[in-house]
């Protein structure tokens, strides 16, 4: 049976899912997104800028990395980035007009 991993915020009740935990000497070592020939989740663009939005959105709130069995809510009270129930937000329009995406570009503001 596989573990999966979220990354969590309490406050706003969002979710990112970050795939199956991976576990090197009984402690977890990372999470993998889609099956064993996709590439590691540090080498894929969209998801991380998600993660990165992700924190600064929800910079000072309760948020933290949990496996599903962890989770003391069901994750049905979540709304999940990149989820496919009703409720979700594509990965694709959770990153619409987020200033971050142009960051390097010259355009920063020390705001």
């Amino acid at each position: 049976m596989s573990i999966y991993g979220y990354l969590l915020c309490h406050d706003c009740k969002q979710a990112v899912w970050l795939g199956k935990t991976i576990y090197a000497d009984s402690r977890v070592a990372y999470y993998h997104l889609g099956n064993v020939t996709e590439l590691p989740n540090w080498s894929q663009l969209q998801l991380n800028q998600v993660v990165w939005k992700f924190l600064a959105d929800h910079t000072s709130h309760r948020i933290g990395v949990y496996r599903d069995f962890e989770m003391e809510e069901t994750l049905h009270d979540y709304m999940e980035i990149g989820g496919d129930a009703v409720v979700d937000v594509s990965m694709d329009d959770y990153l619409t007009d987020w200033p971050g995406l142009s960051a390097g570009s010259g355009a920063e503001s020390d705001g």
